[in-house]
C-alpha cells in the first residue's frame, strides 16, 4: 500500500515538473518575438536615420551649389568678363585668393574659347567642354551646369567643374559659361562636419558617372568608383536605402538621394554600420535567455515543493475531516492548502457544502427577515422622489403653458392693433385736423366755443395715445429714432407735468454733465415718459417726492445683461417715486396689456405696455424696481446715438406747391385744408394715377414747378411708395412725403424715416416735417428708413 502511494505521489512530481516546463515555453517564445521586433524596428529607425543625413548632406550640397551659382552671376556682371577680353584674368586671381573653396576660376565663351583663367596654362577648357555640350542638349537654361572630375595638380587637388551660363544665345544656341573649379578637399571636410556627431557614419557624393567626389571617412578616395550595391542606384529618381558590405565586412545601410541642379547629376549618400545598432540588443537577448533559464530551474523546483504542500497535505487534511464526520461533528470543516478550484479544493468544498446546507438556509432565513423592512423603506423613497419629480414636472408644464397663452394673447392683440390702425388713424385725422383749424380761427369772443373745442381735441388725443399705445405694446410702430438729448428733454419735463402732479408732489432732477445721446424716437420717449410720471402720481396720492436722473451706461459692466439688452452703451433715464411700491404678484403682469389696478375706467392699462414696447423696439430694455411701501424705481435703457443731435428748427417754408394723393376724400379734403391755411398751394389727386397724370402736365406746362408730393400708402392700383418712386423719376427735384396709418407696409425700407410722416398728425407735427424737408439743400436719391 505505501508504495502504491509512493508510486502515486512520484507520477503527480512528474506532471508538476512537465507543467513547469512547459509554463517556460510562451515566455521563450515572446523572448524571441520580442527580439525579432525590436531588431525590425532598429533597422527601421537606422535607415531613416542614414536617409535623414543623406538629405542634410544633399541640403548643404544644394547651398554650395547655390554660392557656385552667385559667385557665377556675380563674375558674369564684371565689366571685363561681360566684354569677354583677356584682360579678367587678374581679376579672377584676386577673387580667387579670397575664395578656399575653389581651386580656380576660368570664362569661356559659347564656342569652348577659355577667355581668361587663373590656371596659368589656360588647362579649364577641357572642364568646360563637358559643360558646354551638357548646356546645348539641355531642354531649358539651367542656374548651374555640373561639370566633370578633375584629377588633382599639384597642392590643388582634386576638382568638380561648375559651370554658370551668362549672357545671350550665339547662333548655334550656346552661352558664355562662368567655370568654377570647386577643390574637392575642401568639399569633403566641408559636408563631413555635418556628421561629425553621427558615430560610425560615412558619406559619399559621386558624379552621374558614379566617380566618387568625397567621402568621410572612408577608404573610397575623390576619382574612384562607387561600391558595386551603390552603382545601380546612382540614376534612381526617388531616394531610397540600399545594403551595403563594408571593408570590415559587416552589413551596412545606407541611405541615397540626388543632388545638383534640374536633372539631379549628382549622387549623395550616407551609410552607418547595422551591427553597431544590434550589438545592445543581442546583449539584451542572452540576458533575458539566461533569465528564462534560471526561471525555469526556479519553477521545477517550485513545483517539487507545490507537490509536497498540495498533494500530500491535502489528502491528509480530507482523511481528517472524514474521520470528524464520521463522529458525528458536522461543525468540522476540511481545509486544505491550494486553490479552491483545484481537485481537493472541490472535493473539500462539497464536503464542507454537505455540512453547511442547513446553517445556510437559516442564515438565508434571518438575513431575508432582516433586510425586508430595509428594502421597503428603499422603494418608499424612491416612490417619494418620483411623486416631487412629478410634481415638479407638472409646475413646470403649467409655467409653459401659462407663458404659451401669455404669448398668444399678446399676438392676438398686436395682430388687432394693426388691424385697426389705418382705419381709426385715418377717421382720427380728420377729427384732429378740423379740431386744431377750429381752435386757430375761433377769437377771444368764443371762449365758450373754444372750450368745447379743447374738450373734442382732448378726447382726439386721448384716441391718438391709446393707439400709439396698442402700436407701442404689439411693436408694430413704426419709430423714427434720432439722435436726442435726454438731458434737455428730462430738463423740459418738470414744465409739461407741473400742473397734472399738484403742489404735493416735488420733482428733482440729476442730470448727468457728459450724457450721451440716444437713439430713440423723441415723440414715443416723451410720451412713455409721461405714462411713467403719470403712473408715479397715482402711486403718491398723498403727496412724495418723483426723482428722474439720466446716466450713461455700459453693459455688462455696470448693469447685469437681461434678455433683451446686449453688451453695448446705453443711455439710461431712472424715475423713481415714494409711493405705495407693488407686491411681486402685481410687479410680474406690470407690462400685460390692459393690466390695472386702478378703478375701472380710470385707466386703459397700456401706460406700462407701452413703455415697454417703445423700449425693446428701440433696441433698449425696462428695468422695474419696486417693493410695498417702499416707492418703484422705472430704469429706461436705451441705445447710445453716434451722430450729431438734430439741428435746431428754423422757420417754417410759406407758399409751397404741393401735390396731395390720398383715395379717402375726407381726409384728402381735410389735408388741403390744413395746407390752405398754413399758406401753401395744394393740388388735391385721388389716386395714385391721377397723380401722375398732374405731375406729368405740370413738367410738360412748367418744367416741373411742384415742391411736396404728399401721398397716403393705402391706395387702390398703386400705393404711396411706388407712387413716390415714379414721381421721383419725372420730378426729382420734388420732395416727398408718405402719410400713413398703417403701423407696418411693404416698400419701407427705400424711404428714409424723414420721408414718413404717421396718422393723424397736427399742423405743428405737419409744419415742422415740411420745414425739415425744406430745409436740404438737394433731394435724396435713394431715402432709407430709420425705424
Amino acid at each position: 500500500m505505501s508504495d502504491l502511494m509512493g508510486r502515486r505521489r512520484a507520477r503527480a512530481l512528474a506532471r508538476c515538473v512537465a507543467l513547469a516546463l512547459l509554463a517556460a515555453v510562451p515566455a521563450v517564445l515572446v523572448l524571441l518575438y520580442l527580439n525579432y521586433d525590436l531588431r525590425s524596428a532598429r533597422r527601421t529607425r537606422l535607415a531613416a536615420s542614414v536617409t535623414q543625413q543623406a538629405a542634410l548632406v544633399r541640403a548643404d550640397m544644394q547651398m554650395v551649389l547655390e554660392g557656385a551659382r552667385q559667385l557665377g552671376r556675380a563674375i558674369a556682371r564684371l565689366p571685363v568678363v561681360q566684354a569677354l577680353g583677356p584682360g579678367c584674368r587678374q581679376e579672377l586671381r584676386e577673387l580667387l585668393a579670397e575664395l578656399p573653396p575653389y581651386a580656380g576660376l576660368s570664362v569661356v565663351d559659347s564656342g569652348g574659347r577659355v577667355v581668361c583663367s587663373t590656371d596659368t596654362g589656360d588647362d579649364s577648357t577641357g572642364d568646360a567642354s563637358a559643360i558646354l555640350a551638357a548646356l546645348r542638349a539641355a531642354a531649358a537654361i539651367p542656374p548651374v551646369v555640373v561639370g566633370g572630375f578633375t584629377p588633382g595638380a599639384g597642392a590643388l587637388g582634386p576638382t568638380l567643374a561648375l559651370g554658370v551660363p551668362f549672357g545671350a544665345d550665339d547662333p548655334a544656341g550656346g552661352r558664355a559659361v562662368v567655370v568654377l573649379g570647386l577643390s574637392l578637399d575642401w568639399l569633403g571636410r566641408h559636408l563631413g562636419a555635418s556628421l561629425a556627431a553621427a558615430g560610425g557614419q560615412t558619406f559619399v557624393v559621386a558624379d552621374a558617372t558614379g566617380i566618387v567626389l568625397a567621402r568621410r571617412p572612408g577608404r573610397l578616395e575623390a576619382g574612384q568608383s562607387l561600391p558595386a550595391e551603390l552603382l545601380p542606384h546612382v540614376g534612381a529618381a526617388q531616394a531610397g536605402v540600399a545594403v551595403l558590405e563594408g571593408a570590415d565586412g559587416l552589413e551596412r545601410l545606407a541611405g541615397f538621394t540626388r543632388a545638383g541642379p534640374p536633372g539631379g547629376r549628382l549622387f549623395v549618400a550616407v551609410d552607418a554600420p547595422v551591427p553597431d545598432v544590434m550589438s545592445e540588443l543581442d546583449r539584451a537577448t542572452w540576458h533575458g535567455s539566461l533569465l528564462v533559464g534560471l526561471g525555469a530551474l526556479l519553477s521545477m523546483w517550485l513545483a517539487v515543493l507545490a507537490g509536497v504542500r498540495f498533494v500530500r497535505r491535502p489528502t491528509a487534511a480530507l482523511l481528517d475531516a472524514a474521520r470528524r464526520w464520521s463522529a458525528g461533528d458536522l461543525g468540522a470543516r476540511a481545509r486544505v492548502p491550494g486553490p479552491p478550484e483545484g481537485s481537493f479544493g472541490r472535493l473539500a468544498a462539497a464536503f464542507n457544502a454537505m455540512a453547511e446546507g442547513l446553517g445556510r438556509q437559516r442564515a438565508e432565513l434571518l438575513e431575508l427577515n432582516t433586510t425586508l423592512e430595509a428594502r421597503v423603506a428603499a422603494r418608499t423613497r424612491d416612490l417619494v422622489a418620483s411623486r416631487n419629480q412629478l410634481q415638479v414636472e407638472i409646475v413646470e408644464r403649467e409655467k409653459t403653458e401659462g407663458e404659451l397663452r401669455q404669448a398668444q394673447k399678446l399676438q392676438a392683440v398686436g395682430q388687432l392693433a394693426g388691424g385697426i390702425a389705418h382705419d381709426f388713424n385715418n377717421l382720427l385725422s380728420i377729427v384732429t385736423g378740423a379740431l386744431d383749424l377750429l381752435r386757430r380761427r375761433l377769437g377771444p369772443a368764443q371762449a365758450g366755443a373754444a372750450a368745447l373745442v379743447e374738450n373734442a381735441a382732448q378726447a382726439a388725443e386721448r384716441g391718438v395715445r391709446l393707439t400709439a399705445q396698442l402700436l407701442a405694446f404689439a411693436r408694430r410702430q413704426r419709430l423714427l429714432p434720432a439722435a436726442t438729448d435726454l438731458n434737455k428733454l428730462v430738463g423740459d419735463l418738470p414744465g409739461l407735468v407741473a400742473g397734472m402732479l399738484g403742489r404735493d408732489i416735488a420733482i428733482r432732477t440729476s442730470l448727468a454733465p457728459d450724457l450721451w445721446p440716444a437713439l430713440v424716437d423723441p415723440g414715443q420717449l416723451e410720451a412713455a415718459l409721461l405714462n411713467l410720471v403719470l403712473n408715479a402720481r397715482d402711486a403718491m396720492p398723498g403727496g412724495g417726492t418723483l426723482s428722474i436722473a439720466t446716466a450713461n451706461v455700459l453693459v455688462p459692466d455696470d448693469v447685469p445683461a437681461g434678455p433683451g439688452v446686449s453688451p453695448g452703451a446705453y443711455v439710461a433715464v431712472r424715475m423713481g417715486d415714494t409711493g405705495t411700491g407693488m407686491a411681486p404678484h402685481v410687479l410680474a403682469r406690470v407690462f400685460e396689456p390692459f393690466f390695472t389696478t386702478k378703478p375701472a375706467g380710470s385707466a386703459s392699462g397700456l401706460g406700462l405696455s407701452q413703455v415697454h414696447g417703445m423700449a425693446l423696439q428701440s433696441g433698449g430694455d425696462v428695468r422695474i424696481d419696486s417693493r410695498p411701501d417702499a416707492g418703484t424705481t422705472v430704469t429706461l435703457l436705451l441705445p447710445r446715438a453716434t451722430g450729431a443731435l438734430a439741428a435746431p428748427r428754423a422757420a417754417v417754408p410759406r407758399g409751397l406747391r404741393i401735390l396731395v394723393a390720398d383715395d379717402d376724400g375726407a381726409v384728402r379734403r381735410m389735408t388741403c385744408e390744413i395746407l390752405d391755411e398754413r399758406g401753401h398751394h395744394p393740388v388735391a389727386a385721388a389716386d395714385a394715377t391721377q397723380a401722375l397724370a398732374i405731375l406729368e402736365k405740370d413738367l410738360a406746362d412748367t418744367g416741373g414747378s411742384f415742391d411736396v408730393l404728399l401721398a397716403d400708402y393705402v391706395m387702390p392700383g398703386m400705393n404711396g411708395v411706388a407712387l413716390i418712386l415714379m414721381a421721383r423719376a419725372l420730378q426729382p427735384r420734388m420732395k416727398a412725403l408718405l402719410v400713413t396709418g398703417h403701423a407696418e407696409f411693404e416698400g419701407s425700407e427705400t424711404l428714409r424715416a424723414e420721408a414718413i410722416m404717421r396718422k393723424p398728425f397736427t399742423i405743428a407735427q405737419l409744419d415742422e416735417r415740411l420745414q425739415r424737408m425744406m430745409r436740404e439743400a438737394q433731394p435724396e436719391a435713394a431715402p432709407a428708413v430709420a425705424g
